[in-house]
């Protein structure tokens, strides 16, 4: 790999998306304006930005190491996130943007009447996107040094760059980053695929039968994580509702999430066709080293492989600094904090999102290892927040009981099922079986009381 071609490609796109980021920082004079980009992002800058969130690095490094063992049955585990997008351009991102809301955790006052419950839901939300994006930054770090840039201050002025102009324009500026970084790695990926086309014809035309044979496995109980968790964390992530809430108009939003959902699965196939080749050509990965990068090593040239590097951090990044906006987003308009108050405090929500993104590269030094975590924040939200939310998507007015209900039987089978597993049924299957059992309670309860909600 030639590492003055990754560190000049890096560091020249990232000074690219700052000098777009400053411009994009021009009119800022509201928090809807920081937070949601004045709700008027049409349908192409929505589409890269949906895209840009969604493909991160765990995406693309995780979807080659699984394929080198899984094969072509991988090709589920981008589907996860391409099967929300399509629920989202089903009509639940229409939905979403109908509310004149800027947070998720917002429909729980607006819908549920509980200011309370708006809070709880916006603290579960931060915690889990903070821990995502701790991983992203963990993830970009061991990456870099996988591939031999083992300096720390590289690391650290790249994300200094990508914190800065994150800063600055908030929402406007990650969305037009977001453009130059998502057409970026995906002109690598396909002038990479190109090239092993085009020198390893023979191999390639056997990987559709290789990637079912011999030598893969079949893990049966992946799919779950791979298909289910993504797909239901696609209706309360902060970060992809902060979209439907800034887009144009519902139109918008649903054609963009169905072709963004096409383009995912198109992009995450060639690192599953690399993890695959790889396997064929009996490629050895040191031990700590990426899977992806060593095939590309065997397989293309030293700078091909530097670009497509570079490539793989553009997408960490543009995944992360959507995570940083969505933080800040809900630290800034779900607690009631004199800071915030005025509407026009621009620099307050600046602060807030600056430290954010400095927290999260200083945890980066102190932690090693947060996977099983972050698998965790991923289930406790989804098992806490999905039933709600998506009930408060259907109904005019729901009833405190049905939310605290849901979010508290939610977190205890979140809790129990891990203490106390059952083989009959997932766990993640049971917790939000939990939950719903908890929301009907609510309404149960609603009903005796004499309260009927409103149906949409």
């Amino acid at each position: 790999m030639n590492i003055p071609v990754f560190v000049i490609a890096l560091f020249a796109l990232q000074l690219i998306c700052l000098m777009v980021g400053k411009r994009a920082s021009k009119q800022l004079d509201t928090q809807d304006d920081y937070f949601l980009a004045g709700r008027g992002i049409r349908f192409f800058p929505l589409l890269m930005t949906l895209i840009a969130t969604q493909i991160g690095g765990g995406l693309i490094l995780g979807s080659a190491e699984e394929a080198f063992r899984y094969g072509w049955y991988v090709l589920f585990y981008p589907l996860g996130a391409s099967l929300g997008l399509i629920l989202l351009a089903a009509g639940i991102g229409r939905r979403l943007s109908q509310f004149k809301v800027s947070t998720v955790a917002q429909l729980f006052e607006v819908v549920y009447k509980s200011v309370r419950l708006k809070k709880i839901a916006s603290l579960l939300s931060i915690i889990s996107l903070f821990m995502i994006l701790i991983a992203q930054v963990i993830a970009s770090k061991k990456f870099m040094t996988s591939i031999g840039v083992t300096d720390n201050w590289l690391f650290i002025g790249f994300w200094s760059i990508v914190i800065l102009y994150t800063v600055a324009g908030g929402l406007k500026a990650v969305v037009a980053t977001d453009i130059i970084q998502a057409l970026f790695f995906i002109c690598i990926f396909i002038a990479s695929i190109v090239y092993s086309l085009w020198f390893n014809p023979a191999i390639t035309l056997n990987l559709a039968d290789i990637g079912w044979g011999e030598g893969f496995e079949f893990d049966q109980s992946k799919l779950l994580g791979w298909l289910l968790m993504p797909l239901l964390f696609m209706v309360i992530e902060q970060d992809m509702a902060q979209r439907c809430f800034a887009a144009k108009s519902g139109k918008v939003v649903s054609w963009a999430s169905g072709c963004a959902a096409l383009c995912i699965i198109f992009v995450c196939s060639i690192p599953v066709y690399y993890g695959i080749l790889g396997k064929a050509m009996g490629v050895q990965v040191p031990e700590g080293a990426s899977v992806l990068m060593s095939v590309l090593t065997a397989s293309t040239t030293p700078v091909i492989t530097a670009l497509f590097g570079c490539a793989i951090l553009a997408a960490i990044i543009s995944t992360a600094d959507s995570l940083i906006n969505a933080i800040s987003s809900n630290i800034a308009q779900d607690f009631d904090f004199q800071l915030f108050r005025k509407k026009n405090n621009v620099k307050a929500s600046q602060w807030v999102t600056c430290t954010i993104g400095c927290l999260a590269l200083l945890c980066s030094f102190y932690f090693n290892n947060v996977v099983e975590v972050l698998i965790q924040s991923y289930e406790l939200s989804v098992s806490c927040l999905f039933v709600s939310v998506f009930a408060a998507l259907f109904i005019r007015q729901g009833n405190a009981f049905s939310g605290t209900y849901s979010i508290l039987f939610g977190a205890v089978g979140f809790i129990l099922f891990r203490w106390m597993p059952i083989d009959i049924l997932p766990r993640e299957i049971l917790s939000l079986a939990f939950s719903a059992v908890g929301y009907v309670l609510g309404e149960i309860q609603c009903r005796i009381q004499g309260q009927v909600p409103e149906k949409a």
